[in-house]
C-alpha cells in the first residue's frame, strides 16, 4: 500500500539524518595530535562535519516532505506540485 511505503520511507530519512548527525559528532571526537599536521587534520574533520550536517538537515527535509505526501494521501487527497 502506498501509505506503507511514504510511511518507511519517511522513517528510513529520519534514522538516516540522525546516523549523519552521530558521524558528524564522531568527528569532533577524533583526537588529533598538536602540531600542524594535527591543526590542519583538526580544521578538515571540523569542515566535513558541517557538511555532513547540512546533509543531515537534508535528510530531515526529505522525511518531512515524505510525511506531508503521506498526511495528504491519508486523507485522499493528491499532492500537486
Amino acid at each position: 500500500m502506498i501509505t506503507d511505503e511514504l510511511a518507511h520511507n519517511r522513517d528510513e530519512w529520519f534514522h538516516r539524518a540522525n546516523e549523519l548527525r552521530s558521524l558528524a559528532q564522531e568527528c569532533g571526537r577524533i583526537d588529533v595530535w598538536d602540531s600542524p599536521a594535527g591543526g590542519l587534520l583538526r580544521e578538515r574533520l571540523g569542515g566535513l562535519a558541517d557538511s555532513i550536517v547540512t546533509l543531515a538537515d537534508r535528510a530531515d527535509r526529505l522525511a518531512e516532505a515524505y510525511d506531508l505526501h503521506l498526511q495528504v494521501v491519508s486523507v485522499g487527497g493528491r499532492l500537486q506540485l
